[in-house]
């Protein structure tokens, strides 16, 4: 059975935590009817970013032997920092756009 998007008011506070995990960020997104947006917006960079970093790791021979390692290379420290941005941004997205959403059914019929 699939879920439809909301058709009443949603909390603002329950989108933000569902764009932490994986699977319910796009159920998140698809409630409010913003899933296509979020798809292009953040996720589609996010991928990007990852697959950049294991070209350039891959590319340049970087193939990390430990956690302390990984975390001195300069690529890899960008894609956390592009990482936690885009992060931000999904969370912005959620407020905005839920905020939005639930602006629809807030006004009486």
């Amino acid at each position: 059975m699939t879920r439809m998007p909301a058709n009443h008011r949603v909390s603002v506070a329950w989108q933000i935590v569902f764009t932490f995990i994986f699977g319910l960020n796009f159920w998140a997104f698809s409630r409010i009817r913003k899933l296509r947006k979020y798809l292009l917006y953040v996720f589609v960079p996010s991928v990007a970013s990852s697959a950049a970093l294991f070209w350039y790791i891959s590319e340049k021979g970087y193939w990390v032997s430990s956690w302390g390692d990984a975390f001195a290379l300069p690529p890899v420290i960008a894609a956390n920092v592009i990482g936690l941005g885009l992060q931000g941004f999904a969370i912005y997205l959620v407020i905005i756009w839920s905020r939005q959403h639930n602006k629809i059914y807030d006004t009486p019929a």
